[in-house]
């Protein structure tokens, strides 16, 4: 599996240190760094990948 890390104050995804511009990998990045109880936390990212398209 891909060493992964999400950067949310640059929207930003590095997959193996390549930064990625997917925003649907950003998403799951981003969803990944969120509490399964945290809907906020969640609707951001979701609000992130509408706002990407």
């Amino acid at each position: 599996m891909a060493d992964r890390a999400a950067d949310r104050s640059g929207d930003q995804l590095a997959v193996d240190g390549v930064w990625n511009d997917d925003p649907v990998e950003r998403y799951f990045a981003c969803i990944t760094t969120c509490s399964l109880d945290d809907g906020e936390c969640i609707t951001i990212c979701t609000e992130q990948l509408r706002e990407s398209h």
